[in-house]
């Protein structure tokens, strides 16, 4: 399951279980002769709920932030507008603020929000019950704050490191197989709706294992790295770099025609060839290119562009031994 779908569902899950909580907070409420607090958190249930539903409706297209922040400040406002009648209920109401918001927003909208609702807070019981009981609530606000800011920074360096690691090739930095596949499916889905052409270039190191047995794997590898960003720094914007095997790479080139793929083929290949490289201290490779037909799929483009390829490996091998004769 993608993560995108993951933490939807978890928000809708989440949603619908606070306003059955509110619910039965009300009842607790209603019984204890709290009309007020009744009555301001029976506008927090229609606003989890809503929230949920739209999430769900729109569970399979990008989410809108708008949502979220409408219930965050409704959540806000319900419990400033009820601060100074009931300030140790609402202040422990406002402590949970910090971890919900960090759930539901980005890190900066989140942490803007909170800071702003800790001045109010912090301005109203100050005003209310003195500097003491203002400054009392606004630090405990704060360390919530921090306490919140600090788990969602963390969480998010983990997704992004774990995400880099499930997509890219640890040695090389370029992308890894199975995201290829991934991104090809997804590119040719796009161009059957748009008939944007679609090429791809392959890209193999001759001799590769014979290089690794004379200059070893750790010189390979700094050499794989430094293969992977020159190569990037040729392609276009847009263009991607995935490895697939240890001397296979392949450029996925979207918008691109199959005329536009020979020549940027050509013109890596010799800008590749001619780049001075350490510790290898010449590099040939192979090429080839192969631009998708209607109603190809993502298996028959890349087995027809590896034929491409073992033909004309073959065909550089003839030439040479001709030449040798």
């Amino acid at each position: 399951m993608p993560q995108q779908q993951l933490t939807l569902r978890i928000q809708i899950i989440l949603y619908t279980l606070a306003a059955f909580a509110i619910c039965i907070l009300m009842i607790d409420q209603y019984r204890q002769g709290l009309f007020s607090l009744v009555l301001s958190n029976a506008i927090a249930v229609p606003a989890f709920l809503f929230s949920a539903i739209y999430i769900y409706i729109n569970r399979d297209h990008t989410p809108a932030l708008w949502v979220h922040h409408i219930l965050i400040s409704v959540l806000s406002l319900l419990a400033l507008y009820q601060l100074t009648e009931f300030p140790e209920l609402m202040t422990h109401y406002l402590y949970a603020l910090p971890l919900f918001s960090f759930f539901c927003l980005p890190i900066l909208n989140a942490t803007i929000l909170n800071l702003v609702v800790a001045m109010i807070t912090t301005s109203m019981m100050w005003n209310e019950f003195g500097w003491q009981e203002g400054l009392r609530s606004g630090i405990n606000y704060c360390l919530f704050l921090g306490s919140a800011f600090c788990y969602a920074y963390l969480t998010q360096v983990k997704q992004k490191s774990l995400r880099r690691l499930a997509l890219t090739d640890p040695v090389s930095g370029a992308y890894n197989k199975r995201h290829f596949y991934h991104t090809l499916d997804r590119e040719i889905s796009r161009s059957e709706n748009t008939q944007d052409p679609i090429s791809l270039i392959a890209l193999t190191i001759d001799d590769y294992h014979q290089m690794m047995d004379i200059h070893g794997r750790r010189s390979m590898d700094q050499f794989l790295s430094q293969f992977t960003d020159r190569s990037r720094s040729i392609i276009r914007a847009g263009d991607e770099v995935f490895r697939l095997e240890e001397d296979l790479f392949i450029l996925l080139l979207p918008h691109c025609t199959n005329d536009g793929a020979i020549v940027l083929m050509e013109r890596i290949k010799r800008n590749l060839q001619q780049q001075s490289w350490d510790p290898v201290a010449e590099l040939s490779l192979s090429t080839s290119a192969a631009t998708w037909s209607t109603g190809e799929t993502a298996q028959e483009l890349q087995k027809r562009l590896l034929q491409s390829l073992t033909k004309q490996q073959k065909t550089t091998l003839q030439l040479a031994a001709f030449s040798e004769q």
